[in-house]
């Protein structure tokens, strides 16, 4: 599995997601112990916007915008598509300053694709909505964050620990394990 391949999946995943959300589900808390429902939406569409613009070389905005403005399913599909205009294969073969630093487009889009899967799991799991990730999906993830961030000298702030889980667990366990949430 590529990146684009990857994104495609996980855009998928998320839309789902996005459209079955319900007012109530704005302030309801996320298993990202900082971020209530609204909040990690918004993380995810300012997250897809940053890396679009990054791809872009553009600088990131003095102000962030209110990507949710028009509800979250619309703002995601904003972020969406911005990610997916600037990921041409010219933007993902060459290098581009990003918010972390100066990397291969390819990767700065592997990382906001991975971000986004763990994310939806983070939704998935706030609003009692069901998660369907394919195994090598998941397994794609997985190993983007194995080579990005590292098991050892995590401090919390992004990635807790890493929560042990049977050698035999499920792939989207394993993926959320390794990015420090309980599966």
């Amino acid at each position: 599995m590529d990146a684009t391949q990857a994104h495609a999946e996980t855009n998928t995943i998320v839309t789902s997601l996005m459209n079955g959300l319900t007012p109530e589900h704005r302030e309801m808390r996320t298993p990202c112990d900082k971020w209530n429902v609204h909040e990690l939406i918004e993380h995810m569409c300012q997250g897809g916007h940053m890396i679009a613009g990054g791809l872009q070389d553009q600088s990131p905005p003095e102000e962030m915008p209110d990507y949710l403005a028009d509800g979250p399913a619309n703002g995601w599909a904003g972020a969406a598509a911005a990610l997916q205009a600037a990921a041409t294969p010219d933007a993902l073969s060459s290098a581009h300053q990003m918010p972390f630093g100066e990397v291969p487009g390819e990767v700065a889009f592997s990382v906001i694709t991975a971000d986004h899967l763990v994310h939806a799991w983070d939704l998935a799991r706030a609003t009692s909505q069901d998660l369907s990730v394919s195994d090598e999906l998941a397994g794609w993830a997985l190993a983007t964050w194995q080579v990005v961030v590292p098991a050892e000298g995590r401090t919390g702030d992004g990635f807790a620990a890493v929560v042990p889980v049977a050698d035999d667990a499920g792939a989207v366990d394993q993926l959320v394990a390794y990015t420090g949430r309980q599966p």
